[in-house]
């Protein structure tokens, strides 16, 4: 609602000013006067408005100087300018230096009031465009969470029942168990539903590119910062952010993001002003928190503010019978007018097979077995390109019985790297799972690749 906007207020003239204050403060706005120029810089260098109201003539710093330097720090605040020494060269000179509208002294309030609330809609618009340009940006491939297992069950329900809260959730599994997907289960059926969701990937840039990513920046904060730019934060405003791979977040990071997790104000990078962000957090990781707090990689205080509810994203090789109806799912979406379906022996070998990519593993071979397939059947060695299906039996728990998880892991990524011939992009891609977890599990198995 417009009325709770910030309002900042900058008059010499002590009875205009606190008329105006209380008048706008009797009407739910959050306003702060001034008497000065200068003591208004001060307030706007620390804190967030959302208009201004400036009087034109004030000793030291003018209505039209502090319009300009105010329009330098703050782009998008909208500023109304007041005087008693209206002329046209005045309102031109106003306008052109920024400003959202011009009133001469003695104004009408209601007629302020109208000006305001056109500034404020006009604001909102702005940011709603903006952030809705982002959001298509950033949102990417979205589904169904598909399952009928009884794991599968328990956590929808979970996820249900959480929604509705405030509180925030880190949803653990591995890679490839459609953690993201729960995440926006929990944003779409909560009444933050028709605000933004924005995901972040908390290892996939560099640290000062993900603090700005995160918080924003402002104009020459750093080499190429060339205009303020808004943070996935200020964008998730009302709606829910979504940390994906919480655990690889650098440390410097997990500070500042602990203090927006408490008291849900940041600076972005380069300025000292805070500001508010009443955005819902939602966090996931594929690793053992207490263990990488125990080897000094996560901070324990942002692991106890994260895990207020704690939701298992369960692998695929624990949900064997939803694998038929997954399968249904990705076919029917790859091909909506012409339909494939797998032969006995193809799908009876997935029921078996250990998925180490889990429902992204298996995502990537239907669609290869739908891309390589002339015939309306998919073939077993065409989801399994290069491989004989006799050396896949590994998978077969049969045979798994006599062999741990961790080698039936390893043997699947060397075959997977040597497929590839040693390009790990290619492999991380095959195997669905991101590069980093790739270059982790190399390191683990101490797999050599040439």
């Amino acid at each position: 609602m417009e009325n709770s906007a910030q309002i900042i207020v900058a008059d010499d003239e002590q009875d205009l000013l606190q008329l105006l204050v209380q008048r706008l403060s009797r009407k739910g706005y959050n306003v702060e006067g001034f008497s000065s120029g200068e003591a208004a810089l001060k307030a706007l260098d620390s804190r967030s408005f959302d208009v201004g109201i400036f009087d034109i003539r004030m000793p030291g710093i003018d209505g039209i100087e502090l319009l300009r330097e105010t329009k330098k720090r703050i782009k998008d605040l909208e500023v109304i300018i007041l005087t008693g020494h209206g002329t046209i060269e005045t309102a031109i000179e106003a306008m052109k230096a920024g400003a959202y509208d011009y009133l001469t002294k003695p104004y009408n309030l209601s007629e302020l009031e109208i000006i305001i609330k056109k500034a404020i809609e006009k604001k909102n618009l702005a940011e709603e465009n903006t952030r809705l340009k982002e959001v298509l940006k950033i949102e990417g491939f979205r589904s169904n969470l598909i399952g009928e297992s009884p794991s599968f069950k328990n956590m929808l329900d979970l996820t249900k029942r959480v929604a509705n809260s405030h509180v925030p959730v880190l949803i653990e599994g591995e890679s490839g168990t459609g953690k993201e997907l729960i995440a926006r289960a929990i944003h779409n059926w909560s009444e933050r539903a028709e605000k933004p969701f924005i995901a972040i990937n908390s290892g996939g840039l560099m640290e000062n590119l993900l603090e700005s990513e995160l918080f924003g920046h402002v104009k020459g904060a750093f080499t190429g910062a060339m205009t303020d730019k808004k943070g996935l934060l200020e964008m998730a405003d009302g709606g829910t952010i979504f940390f994906d791979e919480i655990g690889e977040m650098p440390l410097a990071l997990q500070v500042k993001l602990l203090r927006f997790f408490e008291s849900s104000e940041f600076r972005r990078v380069g300025d000292l002003r805070l500001r508010y962000a009443d955005a819902r957090v939602v966090a996931a990781t594929n690793r053992n928190l207490a263990d990488e707090i125990a080897n000094g990689n996560f901070r324990e205080d942002l692991f106890f503010r994260l895990n207020v509810v704690n939701i298992l994203s369960p692998p695929l090789r624990e949900r064997r019978e939803d694998i038929p109806l997954l399968v249904d799912y990705f076919l029917s979406k790859k091909f909506k007018g012409k339909k494939k379906i797998l032969n006995k022996e193809a799908l009876e070998f997935l029921k078996t097979y250990h998925f180490p990519g889990n429902v992204r593993e298996l995502a990537h071979i239907i669609e290869r077995g739908v891309l390589l397939s002339s015939a309306e059947e998919i073939k077993l060695e065409e989801m399994f390109t290069n491989i004989s299906p006799k050396i896949e039996q590994l998978a077969d728990s049969r045979v798994a019985e006599s062999i741990t998880l961790q080698e039936v892991e390893k043997q699947h990524i060397e075959k997977t790297l040597q497929e590839n011939l040693g390009n790990k992009v290619k492999t991380a891609k095959a195997l669905g799972i991101s590069l980093r977890s790739l270059y982790r599990k190399v390191e683990e198995y101490r797999i050599t690749s040439n």
